[in-house]
């Protein structure tokens, strides 16, 4: 008899573990009748309104005049515009490229403020 009473007590603990265990994985639910209402969906990021013509043909200056500087060999700079900034983020292998990206991006704004997130990166190496 001790050794079934042995037995049935590990089952049991084995069955109380399993059931802490599935119940932690479980979603939490929300504990009050305020929190069940669903919360008003939030303005989509602005990359994802349809972008003006002009903005994007200004866009595409901006890449193409960069394409052409010799400082941006082994570049990856990414340029966005809207209507009142000019955004350009990515890496360059050099502080001159960095700067000459900046440069050929305020040559190019249109009276836009420019946003430089560009990293230098010396490591990086030709595609």
């Amino acid at each position: 008899m001790n050794r079934c009473a042995k037995l049935l007590t590990l089952a049991i603990l084995i069955v109380g573990f399993a059931l802490a265990r599935a119940a932690a994985q479980q979603p939490q639910t929300p504990s009050s009748p305020a929190q069940d209402q669903q919360q008003p969906a939030e303005q989509p990021p602005h990359v994802d309104v349809e972008p003006d013509p002009a903005s994007r043909n200004l866009e595409k200056t901006i890449k193409d005049a960069l394409q052409q500087d010799p400082h941006m060999a082994y570049s990856n700079v990414s340029v966005h515009v809207d209507p009142k900034e000019v955004i350009l983020s990515g890496t360059v292998v050099t502080e001159t490229a960095k700067n000459q990206a900046e440069q050929i991006a305020t040559d190019h704004a249109e009276g836009r403020k420019v946003t430089d997130l560009i990293k230098v990166n010396p490591n990086t190496h030709p595609r």
